[in-house]
């Protein structure tokens, strides 16, 4: 992408450029790697083909062309790209990763994984994280160690999806009680 958040006009073998995509575009080899790992990640091509509102026969064409690029050895199969895909695949599933602090500094954890906390755990959890949107904007920094490549305004943001999070999972919780 260009600096100015367009992206930039490739040349195509002639020397002309193409049309720059437009932001609502997808590039076809995101799609074509997109494809395969979602299968491999046990996703159908009709699933797959709806999260990516495409029908299911592109789905198929753009797993087929990245199946031929690994085999031509024009891509490399990485786990790490498994890894990027399955995390795609829970935020999409609204098993969203959220960051959070407690009095030992700042952790990431899956929606999933705080589920499983028991009460005391994920009310202490709950609590420090309104603690730390309570402090004045600057005294934050004193308390904590800001975590490298730090931008302040993106960390309360994040504090603040945590507590979104937890809140929905404490009523959850809690109209699951009140219905026994």
């Amino acid at each position: 992408m260009a600096k100015d958040g367009k992206a930039r006009a490739t040349k195509a073998g002639n020397g002309k450029a193409k049309k720059a995509a437009s932001i609502d575009e997808i590039d076809e080899s995101v799609l074509d790697e997109g494809s395969y790992y979602l299968s491999k990640l046990d996703l159908d091509v009709d699933a797959i083909a709806v999260r990516f509102e495409l029908q299911p026969s592109v789905v198929t064409q753009h797993k087929a062309r990245f199946e031929g690029k690994l085999k031509r050895g024009e891509a490399v199969e990485t786990d790490e790209d498994l890894v990027f895909w399955r995390s795609v695949k829970q935020e999409a599933e609204g098993n969203v990763k959220v960051t959070f602090v407690t009095d030992k500094g700042f952790h990431h954890a899956w929606r999933s994984d705080l589920e499983k906390l028991d009460g005391p755990s994920l009310l202490a959890i709950f609590e420090s994280c309104k603690r730390f949107l309570n402090l004045d904007p600057n005294s934050r920094f004193l308390e904590y160690a800001p975590p490298k490549n730090y931008d302040p305004l993106a960390m309360q943001r994040e504090i603040t999806k945590a507590v979104t999070v937890i809140t929905s999972i404490l009523e959850k919780w809690k109209t699951k009680d009140d219905g026994r």
